[in-house]
């Protein structure tokens, strides 16, 4: 069915098909940040001063803009004031031109049909949980494929709550191919994308079932990837799930934390040991996914208890209004 026929389509008679867009009441709000030192309040200040003031950037760019935004950029440019001046406004440049957060219902028909990825559901810390399923990939290597991630990518943060500053991705590898794996020269790009326009929007990528032939993928495109990025991919070994560890209260989050700071361990040992073996099984394969994961918002095939099928219509009918709301409030700004 093409874009033009949806007047005639009947949706899913059933909640089932509406995607998670709002947090559980297990999502609580994220920790807060480190308060920036003097020199780090000092360079803030001279960036936002010095695209604010630039009288060739929009009301809509400066918007985009944000004191936070600029932190993120500051932050993965290790704080150089004129590297992140540079990569501000490049990114500036690059969403004048390529315009990632227009929902293009004809051009990503195709791309979406599949329900290859899609962003449902919350993490613990309110993180949009954006899923991806690369045995359902059903296009050649093309510029909309990229297209197509930044779709998800600007509705997941068009979704994030006050305070919250990143996502979480959960990457399921069952039934998948080496066909219907990425090409390593995709892969490039879409690192590419997000580390020039999508700075530290990475909060925790979850790999399940990964099948051998992806670490010989994986170590070829790691040496593109940040350290900091490396430490926030978790392998998940299913046959060690478990329910949660605690009832879900407000004490209850010290130890999701803590659970969030283990992944963190030991992804970097997972990382610096010679190999994770051809099953996956390393140091970071003992991640829980309900102790990182609201029940009612993971998937029931990998241990929540959300029924949610995936629907083309019903999902581009909620994120076109999402990020709609997200456009009018960029303009309002």
């Amino acid at each position: 069915m093409s874009p033009s026929a949806t007047s005639s389509y009947t949706p899913l008679p059933s909640l089932r098909s509406q995607p998670r867009l709002v947090p559980s009441l297990e999502c609580r709000s994220p920790p807060k940040p480190d308060p920036l030192s003097e020199s780090q309040l000092a360079a803030l200040d001279t960036l936002r001063t010095q695209i604010h003031s630039t009288e060739s950037f929009s009301a809509k760019q400066k918007a985009w803009a944000s004191d936070d935004t600029l932190v993120r950029y500051l932050k993965a440019r290790k704080w150089n004031l004129a590297e992140a001046k540079l990569a501000v406004v490049e990114s500036m440049q690059w969403r004048e031109s390529y315009n990632p957060a227009k929902p293009d219902r004809e051009g990503l028909w195709t791309e979406t049909s599949a329900g290859k990825l899609y962003v449902s559901g919350f993490d613990m810390e309110s993180r949009p949980l954006l899923y991806m399923k690369p045995r359902l990939e059903n296009t050649a290597a093309s510029p909309a494929q990229i297209r197509h991630v930044c779709f998800h990518l600007e509705t997941a943060i068009a979704l994030m709550p006050e305070g919250v500053q990143n996502l979480a991705i959960l990457i399921d590898f069952s039934g998948s191919s080496m066909r219907t794996n990425p090409g390593v020269a995709v892969a490039r790009e879409i690192i590419n994308v997000l580390g020039s326009h999508y700075p530290e929007r990475l909060g925790k990528a979850y790999i399940i079932h990964a099948p051998w032939f992806f670490f010989p993928f994986y170590k070829l495109i790691s040496p593109f990837m940040d350290p900091v990025t490396k430490s926030k991919v978790n392998f998940v070994d299913m046959k060690k799930q478990k329910p949660r560890s605690l009832i879900s209260t407000p004490s209850s989050s010290a130890a999701a934390s803590e659970a969030d700071a283990e992944s963190v361990r030991s992804s970097k040992k997972a990382s610096s040991s010679p190999s994770t073996g051809a099953s996956g099984a390393g140091a970071s394969d003992n991640i829980n996914l309900l102790d990182m994961i609201p029940e009612d918002m993971l998937e029931q095939e990998f241990g929540g208890s959300s029924d949610y099928v995936y629907d083309q219509e019903a999902y581009w009918t909620a994120v076109e209004k999402v990020l709609a709301e997200a456009e009018k409030k960029l303009e309002k700004a």
